[in-house]
């Protein structure tokens, strides 16, 4: 079995979810600064994408399937192509 390619990347500021509440860490309540783990071979699944904070805290949000994530980092390389070739950049800073 092999092991899944997961990016992590982070959230463009606060995020909304779709019931309007911002999502924040259940334990440390930070907004600012949140990683998506995305498993690259799940990137349709309704299933909750794993978030972390700051502090190390992770958790399973329902608020943001893994589909709507994947579709936020579509955005966000459509807007700023040039993050990819960062991407080495954003793994020092917000984890492998």
């Amino acid at each position: 079995m092999s092991t899944p390619a997961v990016v992590r990347w982070a959230m463009p500021g606060p995020f909304t979810a779709p019931d309007g509440r911002v999502i924040a860490c259940p334990q440390c309540q930070a907004t600012e600064r949140l990683v998506v783990g995305m498993d690259l071979d799940d990137v349709d699944s309704p299933e909750p994408s794993w978030l972390s904070c700051p502090a190390g805290h992770a958790w399973p949000e329902a608020g943001l399937p893994r589909g709507t994530a994947a579709l936020i980092l579509a955005e966000v390389l459509d807007a700023e192509p040039g993050l990819l070739a960062s991407l080495d950049e954003l793994r020092r800073e917000y984890g492998a």
